[in-house]
């Protein structure tokens, strides 16, 4: 992936800046030029900013999960979203979702960047992530997209530890717009853990050939 995506916080803060002076015209919103890429950041300070929470395979049976808000652990400034799956049914998905307006019709490189925290260490009993683009809201195993493991790296037990999260897909927009993103953990091992999100970064890039 190109190593432009992940840019230092006060870089997207001050393009947010220039794209929210530059947006404007006459007092009124000037659609971006065709072909321009479309990019959306999010560091959850004061909630999940759009973001909602959507679990599978957690019936049957019951087991505990949560996606939400929480000050308790951030990459930057103070807030993240807390993803807990007590994994027990060894099936559980729980994911945080939300919805982009894009062209209809068109093609979209879509890159996904984000912090990932984790306290998973070795080789086995790991979990799998979550992180996708989608035509339609994905409600089961076959919809959704998984990515790598869920471990640190590191040879011991390292406690929660930040990684750096890129991945790189591509979709046509559905005939409403309506592109959604999913970012979570699919519980493959039978036991209760607990990750971080932060510093989401999104890029829709439309194909022009």
């Amino acid at each position: 992936m190109s190593g432009a995506l992940r840019m230092p916080l006060a870089s997207v803060v001050l393009v947010h800046l220039v794209l929210s002076v530059t947006a404007c015209d006459d007092g009124g919103p000037v659609d971006p030029t065709p072909g321009d890429p479309t990019e959306e950041s999010f560091f959850f300070e004061d909630g999940m900013e759009g973001w909602e929470a959507v679990a599978i395979d957690t019936l049957n049976p019951p087991i505990d999960w949560r996606v939400e808000h929480t000050a308790e652990r951030a990459r930057s400034k103070t807030g993240s979203v807390e993803l807990y799956l007590e994994n027990l049914n060894d099936q559980g998905k729980i994911w945080m979702e939300r919805a982009f307006e894009l062209e209809p019709g068109v093609e979209y490189d879509v890159e996904i960047a984000f912090a990932f925290s984790t306290a998973d260490w070795g080789d086995v009993n790991l979990f799998r992530i979550i992180a996708g683009a989608h035509e339609s809201p994905p409600r089961d195993h076959e919809a959704l997209v998984y990515q790598d493991e869920t471990g640190h790296g590191q040879g011991s037990d390292a406690g929660h530890v930040w990684l750096e999260k890129e991945y790189e897909l591509t979709l046509v927009a559905p005939e409403d717009g309506m592109v959604l993103v999913a970012i979570g953990v699919w519980g493959s091992w039978e036991t209760a853990r607990t990750y971080y999100v932060d510093e989401v970064f999104l890029r829709f890039t439309p194909r022009t050939s």
